[in-house]
């Protein structure tokens, strides 16, 4: 049995996990290629125009797929905490797949715990009985596959990318003084098309990078905690509350922040990033990037240039 799975999206939150989880049955898993502007041109085909950019490469790695696979695993994503929601295209992308012709079938597990009787084991076993019958077998390759997604976190927790990112990654102790913390979510960071290859062209410049997934959860809740309220996004709320514990770290020289234009609850969450900025003591120069189809590498070279000057001036 060969399963696809389209690299965007969730692919770099938990690729680790179904990956190991389906391979444990005998299963090949299939990952589309990275990003390029093929793809993206034949995702935009079959999305509204005013869909966000990550969403349209989505469907250009679903199409490149479709006849390569017996399965593609598309599961809907509707929560990953207690009362906390991801994007609502996260939620509604089986839905939209319907305007692609001759798709295989679809894994497509409904994950939402947003209420105590949500219990993910009961996903678990809905997709591990297309594989087999035994219970055993089923919640054993998800403890296996568990641990390694335990790993591909720690990664990051050690202040260094996951080997899966293929991400280059300059030892910090060969970098210079500069010392940038870059907010973005991962579909978006880690897709070198969509970054233009961000995190490469910092460590050209030896600047140490701090991204969201090097911040611990329990850390990201406390920062939080000072809004007085509850942010029911998901991924705004991680980038809020790491945005706050970095502005707190004297070594932080800077804020980098990318995202995708036309994104409801980044135009929230960036908001409330640089207000929060701009008030405090301590205040850290920031630059926005957001991009879509029609950005262009020059000009983002440019502007990271010129912000890298800007913080060494500051620093020196």
């Amino acid at each position: 049995m060969r399963i696809g799975i389209p690299r965007a999206l969730s692919y770099y939150k938990y690729f680790p996990l179904w990956k190991e989880f389906f391979t444990k049955f005998g299963a090949e898993v299939v990952v589309s290629p990275p990003t390029n502007k093929k793809m993206l041109d034949l995702g935009s085909k079959y999305v509204v125009d005013e869909i966000c950019l990550p969403v349209k490469v989505y469907f250009g790695h679903v199409n490149y797929l479709k006849d390569k696979v017996d399965y593609l695993f598309v599961p809907r994503i509707v929560s990953v905490e207690r009362n906390e929601y991801t994007c609502p295209k996260f939620m509604g992308i089986p839905d939209m797949l319907v305007n692609i012709e001759n798709l295989p079938k679809l894994i497509g597990p409904t994950i939402d715990l947003t209420k105590r009787d949500n219990k993910l084991w009961k996903v678990v076993l809905e997709v591990g009985s297309l594989f087999s019958k035994n219970t055993y077998l089923i919640l054993k390759a998800w403890s296996d596959a568990s641990m390694s997604l335990k790993k591909y976190n720690q990664d990051w927790l050690n202040q260094s990318f996951p080997e899966e990112l293929m991400i280059t990654n300059i030892d910090k102790k060969e970098q210079g003084v500069l010392n940038i913390a870059v907010i973005g979510h991962e579909y978006i960071l880690y897709d070198k098309f969509l970054s233009m290859n961000l995190l490469e062209k910092l460590a050209k410049l030896k600047v140490s990078v701090f991204t969201i997934e090097m911040v611990n959860q329990k850390t990201i809740n406390k920062e939080v905690s000072i809004i007085p309220k509850k942010i029911f996004w998901n991924f705004a709320k991680n980038a809020i509350g790491a945005a706050f514990y970095y502005n707190k770290m004297g070594e932080i020289s800077g804020f980098i922040n990318i995202s995708s234009f036309g994104c409801g609850p980044d135009s929230i969450s960036n908001s409330m990033t640089v207000h929060h900025l701009k008030n405090t003591q301590i205040t850290k120069p920031i630059l926005n990037l957001t991009i879509d189809e029609h950005t262009g590498e020059a000009g983002i070279n440019t502007r990271i240039e010129a912000f890298y000057d800007l913080l060494k001036r500051r620093v020196v």
